[in-house]
């Protein structure tokens, strides 16, 4: 992950859950195939308010937890998003 996307990350999710995300092993994770949708559902809404830092801090705020932490470990690492998905469907 770059420097600038690290900053990022703190500041649309906030130091603490980037430090949980970066611990967390993927493999410790509940996936399923609703949490992957969800999370997949919030990075389009992100991706919709881009430019408008202040609207994607709303809607992380808004975020269930478990969804909150998914999604942060998904950008902080874009290719984990294919074994998560991969993953979720898996386990269904």
């Amino acid at each position: 992950m770059s420097p600038r996307i690290a900053v990022e990350l703190r500041h649309l999710f906030g130091p603490a859950l980037v430090e949980d995300a970066a611990r967390t092993d993927p493999a410790s994770l509940d996936l399923t195939a609703a949490l992957m949708e969800a999370v997949h559902d919030a990075a389009d809404t992100l991706l919709s308010q881009r430019g408008d830092v202040s609207a994607q801090r709303g809607i992380v705020a808004q975020l269930p937890g478990a969804v909150r932490l998914v999604l942060c470990m998904w950008l902080m690492d874009t290719g984990l998003a294919a074994k998560l998905i991969r993953a979720a469907y898996v386990a269904a």
